[in-house]
């Protein structure tokens, strides 16, 4: 009789699903579990097996339910690999490519990990190709951490630095003053953004905070270089400038920078603060032996 649960027929259908429905998810945990070691082991070997878009990790994180059980164990995976990834000295465009594919996976697997979202907003930051990249990350973190300021606080720096939008660096900062526990420099840095965007002493005095603030070792890494590639160009420019005195009060181009220390239009040569030597071209222009490029936020437009 249709609907009578106390039929032969129909108790054990039932029992018949109650005993093949766990050994389902059983096996499907089990083939899940032995993807995730087999890429476990890859990532201990190599360190880059999870880049791409549409490796398992990533695809499994957007719906971490589909998970069964190892949501937090897989978060932690992928971070073991964005570690890994991170941790060179020198990263390839495709390091960079995994590394931000693993740090979304590590934000859908477990939103409130902090650590990753910064990590990513610096590091990704660092390459000309990735900002938007790291601004992602960065909103992403932002979102889940709304009150924290220093989200608000990278995603100025990113855009400042990688960007070369001091505007919209000033805005970010501005936000992140109005945050709880903020640092009190906050106001004073945003409105100096704002009217010198361009000017290295300007950057020097947000790297130097940021500095004072960091406490990570691999973000901290990438604060100095950072300053280091502005005190060439503050040097640089100091150097340009004296050159062209020289030339207006001489009519001619020096032959090499310490003419220009003799004509008393500078005290010394600047120390290149990579070990290096600062060099005068025969056009005028002044660069580093060390650094080959030059910060794209000094450029004028």
């Amino acid at each position: 009789m249709r609907g009578d649960g106390n039929h032969p027929a129909a108790r054990a259908a039932a029992s018949a699903v109650l005993w093949v429905l766990p050994m389902l998810l059983l096996a499907a945990s089990a083939l899940l579990s032995s993807r995730v070691l087999h890429e476990r082991s890859l990532v201990s070997r190599t360190g880059d097996s999870l880049g791409g878009g549409e490796n398992l990790l990533y695809q499994v994180s957007r719906r971490p339910a589909f998970a069964f059980g190892f949501r937090n164990f897989l978060g932690d995976l992928a971070w073991l690999g964005a570690v890994q990834v991170a941790g060179s000295r020198k990263m390839t465009p495709g390091d960079y490519d995994r590394l931000y594919i693993l740090l979304k996976t590590v934000g859908n697997f477990d939103p409130r990990f902090v650590v990753p979202y910064l990590l990513g907003g610096v590091i990704l930051g660092d390459s000309p190709g990735h900002a938007l990249d790291a601004l992602d990350i960065l909103d992403r973190g932002a979102k889940n951490h709304p009150a924290d300021w220093r989200f608000p606080f990278y995603i100025g720096y990113t855009r400042y630095f990688s960007l070369g939008d001091p505007l919209e660096g000033a805005k970010a900062l501005e936000e992140a003053a109005r945050l709880p526990e903020s640092p009190p420099y906050l106001p004073l840095l945003a409105t100096r953004m704002f009217t010198e965007g361009r000017a290295p002493e300007t950057a020097l005095t947000l790297l130097e905070r940021m500095v004072e603030e960091e406490t990570d070792p691999a973000r901290l890494e990438i604060l100095k270089r950072r300053i280091g590639e502005v005190v060439v160009e503050r040097d640089i420019q100091a150097l340009e400038k004296a050159v062209a005195a020289y030339k207006e009060k001489t009519g001619g181009l020096p032959g090499t920078l310490s003419e220009i220390v003799l004509a008393g239009l500078l005290r010394s040569i600047p120390e290149e603060p990579h070990g290096g030597r600062y060099v005068l071209s025969p056009d005028g222009s002044v660069a580093s032996d060390r650094v080959t490029k030059r910060l794209k936020v000094f450029r004028k437009r």
